[in-house]
Order: C-alpha cells, then structure tokens, then sequence
C-alpha cells in the first residue's frame, strides 16, 4: 500500500507568505536535518497531525552520513599524521577529532532513533500557538522564519569560511574533508539545538506577555484595588488556560531536552576541547615549543572564535529561558497583591508552588544550560592547561 506523503503540503507552504503557523516555517528546518542525516523521516498527508514515516531514501541517506562519520572519526584518530613538536598536542588533535565525530555519530544514532517523536515537537509547538492566540497573542512568524533563514545563512557562511582557509594553506584533501564535514556536523546541530531553545522560549515570552496584559501588570506598578482586566466568571477561566498553557511550555522544554539535551552536551565537550588545546597551544608558542605560525594563522583562529561562540549561545539562550520562569514567578507574585478574589489568589498559589518544582528549562539531565555552564568550562578549562603544561615541562628535558 502506497503512503501519501506530505512533501507537496509542506514545500508549498515554504513559500507561503505570510506565514501563518509555525509549520509555515518548519519546511527549512526540515530540509536542514533531513541533509545532514538527523531527521531522516517523511511527514504523512496533514502534516500537522504528527504522523511520520521512514522511506528507503530517508534509511538511505541516513547511513550515508553514518557511514561517513564513522569513516572520518576512524582517519582523524588512527590515520591522519601532523608534524608536531609537542606529544601533547599530538594527542589533544586526536581528542579534538574523537569527541568532534562522537557529538555527529551519537546526534545520527539518538536522531534516527527518536525520529518519529521528533515532529511530535512541532505539533505541540502548534497545540501551544493556538493556546495563546485564544488569548489574543499571536507571534509574526514571517518574522520568525526570516530572522531563521539569516542566522542560517550566516552560520553556514562562516562555516564554509573556514573551509575555504583551509583549503588555501594546501592541506590534504582527505584532511580537508576530515575537518570540513566535522565543521559542518557541528554547525547544523548547533542550529538545530539552538532552534530547540528559540520555540520554547518564544513561548514563554509571549505567555508572559498574556499574564501581564491580563492582571494589568505591563507597567510593574501594583495598585491596592483589584485590576484583572478580565473579570467575573472569566478570571479563573482565563488562570487556568495560562496555568495549562505553562504545563505545555514545560512539556515542551522536557521534550527538547530529550531529544537534544545529550547531543548539546557532547557538542559542547567537543567545542570544549578544541578550545582548551589551542589555548593550550598559545602558551606553548610563548615557551618557544610551537612555531607561531602553527596558531596564530587565519583557519585555526577563526575555529576558535566559532568553537567559542557556539558554547556562548546556547549559555545565552538557556540562561534566557531560565530567566523567563523567574519572570513568570515575579508576575505570579505581582497578580497576588493585584486581586482581592480569594479564588484566584489560592490558584495563584497553586500556579507559585507548579512553578516552583517545574519551570520551563533545556537540560542535559546533569546541569542546565546557562551561564553556570560558562563558569564551569572557565574554570575546568584553567585547572586542565596546568596540568597540561606541568606534563609538557616533565617531558621536554630542556625545560
């Protein structure tokens, strides 16, 4: 029996302007996974149900970037030779490979596997769109989709910059390759991961948003006398659709962090790495182990700043998204002082306590990811080159 698929509704609305809902926008993203092997599925007809099947072209390129990855890890860490002064940094180009590569192979692996859920994501995002727009907020998801197709575009141009570099210093094909489609991997899953964070914290913004507008709260300043904007029987009803449209944020956020909360966290260890040995290799160039040549020249630089700048992000926008829950409590507490219906202030409480042990946040089950993130890797990251450079002074007589 021949499925219908989904493809003609959902290319069509790729070029739908403007767009209307957020599957307006999802046809890019789509494409996106779909290339690089970490969404090999094909939506049924009525792509907004949710349901999913897997084709032979979505196996197909599926275990072609397996089989790439896996092929690239295995020459980055037993193949490929540098000339290089220092064992030390001999071995940490080997990790730098390894943890690179592992990020990709486990991202194929985790993606493939929980392929299906993963358009389940959208569907919700959906579910929670038409929550708040019965509330009278609604996002201008034209804005959304061009504000993605730029950071996209930039993304990838950087990407393939550094490519570019590294293919001008004349080094070998099979390396080139090595790094290009390891650059490349890591570029689109920071996309995709930090597309994650965007939807749910869009969302919360915009309940926000709702909450102040319907307890009167767009100034901060709390007046002694009631001033819910929507009164009678309707201020409770109008509570819990905001109650239940934060479970579904939070719903949405533990969902995010199960299908990419691991694979942020093995992009980060690979960044991580990359980052602690050429920070390692700058001290060695000022000890006169490293020729200078070797670090400060264009490709590795600007490996460094995109390295660094993808573990920035996510801590910004998962800082942000925890920030958004602390907002929302503030509000909770403003509300309270704003209503003198013992009703509602007993749901308030209600919706202070659910907050208190679920707020909307991207995890990776061990630590979140915000700016603690950034003080950890800080300090880790200073502990691991004393060490590094106590090793290189024991194993360099003239030291």
């Amino acid at each position: 029996m021949k499925v219908t698929t989904g493809h003609q509704e959902l290319f069509g609305s790729l070029w739908r302007f403007p767009k209307r809902d957020v599957f307006d926008c999802v046809p890019l993203h789509y494409l996106i996974l779909k290339m690089s092997g970490m969404g090999c599925i094909t939506p049924r007809a009525g792509v907004r149900n949710g349901s999913t099947v897997t084709t032979l072209l979505d196996i197909g390129i599926f275990v072609l970037n397996l089989i790439l990855a896996v092929s690239m890890m295995l020459y980055g860490t037993f193949i490929a030779q540098r000339h290089l002064q220092s064992p030390i940094m001999f071995i940490g180009l080997k990790m730098v490979n390894f943890t690179c590569y592992a990020s990709t192979i486990y991202g194929l692996i985790s993606c493939f596997i929980n392929r299906h859920e993963i358009w389940k994501f959208y569907n919700e995002a959906h579910a929670v769109d038409a929550m708040l727009e019965e509330l009278g907020a609604r996002t201008d998801f034209t804005r959304s989709f061009i504000l993605f197709v730029v950071y996209y575009t930039a993304s990838m141009g950087i990407c393939f910059l550094v490519i570019a570099v590294m293919y001008c210093e004349n080094i070998p094909w099979m390396l080139l390759l090595n790094l290009g489609y390891s650059y490349y991997s890591l570029t689109t899953f920071h996309i995709v991961s930090l597309t994650c964070m965007d939807v749910v914290w869009v969302r919360n913004v915009r309940l926000n948003k709702v909450f102040r507008k319907q307890f009167s709260l767009e100034g901060g300043t709390i007046v002694d006398a009631p001033a819910l904007t929507v009164c009678g029987p309707k201020q409770t009803l109008v509570l819990r659709q905001i109650m239940q449209i934060f479970d579904n944020i939070s719903d949405l956020a533990d969902k995010g962090s199960f299908y990419y909360g691991i694979q942020i966290m093995v992009s980060i260890a690979g960044s991580f790495v990359y980052l602690l040995f050429y920070t390692f290799a700058f001290t060695l160039v000022i000890r006169s182990v490293l020729p200078v040549e070797s670090v400060f020249n264009p490709g590795p630089i600007l490996s460094y700043l995109m390295f660094a700048y993808s573990i920035f992000v996510v801590a910004f926008f998962g800082n942000a998204l925890k920030q958004q829950g602390k907002i929302t409590a503030q509000l909770i507490d403003k509300a309270i002082n704003s209503t003198n219906n013992a009703e509602i202030i007993e749901m308030l409480r209600m919706f202070l306590m659910q907050l208190g042990h679920r707020s909307p946040m991207i995890t990776c089950g061990l630590f979140p990811f915000d700016w603690t993130l950034i003080f950890s890797i800080l300090s880790t990251a200073a502990t691991y080159i004393i060490i590094l450079l106590q090793f290189e002074s024991a194993g360099n007589p003239s030291a």
